[in-house]
């Protein structure tokens, strides 16, 4: 539902009983972006776009005395608009499979943030990073759509899994050894996502790079924990990393049902909302609802109704979920 018809969503709100963010003490949420786009355009609201800007957004010839110290050869050029940044919420929440290539019981160690410019992960990516193993990426992107099922195949000796969520967007988990990371394709780029910065990084040059939705020329490179901006002004120290603890911080928010039975984390740039269980034990983990939630209004369940919640987002359109998450209606 767009802003024309936001009266209508007010008129909603007043028959359903939609507890307001001043009856629950919370806040207002984020304004945010939107736009997650998949590979091959197979599933839902997901479109194909490489999103590189042209020659004149290269950035490789300026390399600052700082990421040359770290060994790093160009940066790469900047996406154009915003949309084009991957923003897929069901990253932060995606388990392990549950059985291995052979149907044994899947065990490994995951791989953590600050292990993701190892060396495991380096050899791993430069492998799957080349032009012949790319071309087969589209081809299992093709055929292997089925929602939830875990597709095996084996590259050199290495196992791995594709994964196609019900967002549309593919999956890749990286079996190494005992250790397994997830990366997403999309838009012709490996994709990682940072669960203590709720960020997206894309794979250039034997580097996870970051790009600011808000500030398309702010491009910041991973390094063990850390962002280090590309800019030559910034790399002299003035803004030479940010803290993840403060940065964590300011990017959650929560929100809970009056009567204690869920509540919603609104997380991440891309205002990404999980619902949870807070019953014990909970009937489900954590589910991931939409992307660009500015507020959470939950529904009043002293009249024997089942509760439902309400997500306003940056366009001033709604979506609306029951208590286990699943979509209401069309709106």
């Amino acid at each position: 539902m767009k802003k024309g018809a936001f009266v209508l969503l007010a008129f909603f709100l007043g028959l359903a009983g939609f507890v307001s963010a001043e009856e629950r003490g919370g806040g207002r949420g984020f304004s945010s972006f939107s736009g997650a786009s998949g590979d091959s355009g197979v599933g839902g609201g997901f479109s194909n776009s490489s999103g590189y800007s042209g020659d004149s957004g290269r950035r490789g010839n300026s390399v600052s005395p700082k990421l040359r110290s770290l060994g790093i050869r160009s940066v790469p050029r900047y996406f154009t608009q915003r949309s084009q940044l991957l923003s897929a919420g069901s990253a932060s929440h995606l388990g392990l499979p549950s059985q291995g290539p052979r149907g044994e019981a899947f065990r490994a160690a995951v791989v953590s943030p600050r292990a993701m410019n190892s060396t495991l992960v380096r050899n791993n990516m430069a492998v799957v990073n080349r032009a012949g193993f790319r071309s087969q990426v589209h081809s299992f992107n093709a055929r292997e759509t089925t929602v939830g099922r875990y597709y095996w195949h084996n590259f050199n000796g290495v196992n791995f899994c594709h994964y196609y969520d019900r967002w549309g967007c593919h999956w890749y988990g990286w079996y190494c050894g005992s250790s397994f990371y997830w990366s997403c394709w999309w838009g012709n780029f490996w994709w990682w996502y940072d669960p203590l910065y709720f960020r997206w990084c894309y794979w250039y040059d034997g580097w996870w790079w970051w790009q600011n939705p808000e500030d398309i020329n702010q491009i910041d490179v991973y390094n063990n924990g850390e962002y280090v901006p590309s800019g030559s002004e910034e790399t002299q120290g003035s803004k030479e990393v940010q803290s993840p603890a403060a940065k964590a911080t300011s990017q959650i928010q929560t929100f809970n049902s009056k009567d204690g039975t869920r509540m919603v984390k609104v997380v991440g740039e891309s205002k990404d909302a999980f619902l949870y269980d807070m019953q014990d034990p909970p009937a489900f983990k954590a589910r991931y609802l939409v992307s660009g939630v500015t507020d959470v209004r939950f529904s009043k369940t002293t009249d024997g109704k089942p509760l439902q919640i309400i997500l306003v987002l940056s366009d001033d359109s709604f979506e609306l979920f029951d208590a286990d998450g699943n979509p209401v209606g069309n709106h």
